[in-house]
């Protein structure tokens, strides 16, 4: 090798984990009623596993080479609709799809997006998918209204929480009914 050459080298098996990050704007409870396609209470069925956004789901040969985020690995989330609050669909589920996850050894790690546990309850406010990356990609599905913002957690106790914060599940109810 010559002096002040760099040999690149990464192991086949060696973890790597990518972190993505953006400025989120905020929407407050209107902002997301008035936005969303769709708004529903419901519960996390499951979890799918993670995949590339390629027809096979497996990592593209040149994945992070210089294209920003046209490829990418994405998780879907089955939600078993209780309650549709705006728009309801036939349908008593509904696939969400949020962008990181694990394939193989390599990470996408997406700051903004909600995370979700199997037998959350929740309520969500949608939007179709219209990330060029995953938008065309079936199953149907939605994304998140304004990411982490339109994910809350229900509680037993009347409460909706997002990110550490609680309100209460009527004041919201009432902020959709008013908005649509």
């Amino acid at each position: 090798m010559e002096k002040g050459a760099v040999e690149e080298f990464v192991a086949s098996d060696t973890p790597v984990t990518m972190e993505v990050s953006a400025l989120v704007e905020y929407l407050s409870p209107e902002d997301l009623a008035k936005k969303s396609d769709l708004i529903l209470i419901g519960s996390v069925k499951e979890i799918l596993p993670a995949r590339w956004n390629t027809p096979d789901g497996e990592q593209p040969e040149d994945a992070f080479e210089g294209s920003g985020l046209n490829d990418v690995i994405y998780r879907d989330v089955v939600i078993s609709v209780d309650q549709y609050l705006k728009n309801p669909l036939s349908s008593n589920e509904v696939i969400v799809r949020t962008l990181g996850g694990t394939v193989g050894n390599l990470t996408l790690a997406v700051e903004d997006e909600p995370s979700f546990e199997p037998g959350d309850d929740v309520l969500l406010y949608l939007v179709e998918d219209a990330y060029p990356a995953t938008k065309d990609l079936e199953p149907e599905h939605f994304r998140v209204t304004g990411s982490f913002q339109g994910k809350y957690t229900l509680t037993g106790d009347g409460k909706a929480v997002k990110s550490g914060e609680a309100v209460e599940l009527e004041e919201l109810l009432r902020i959709i009914n008013a908005e649509n």
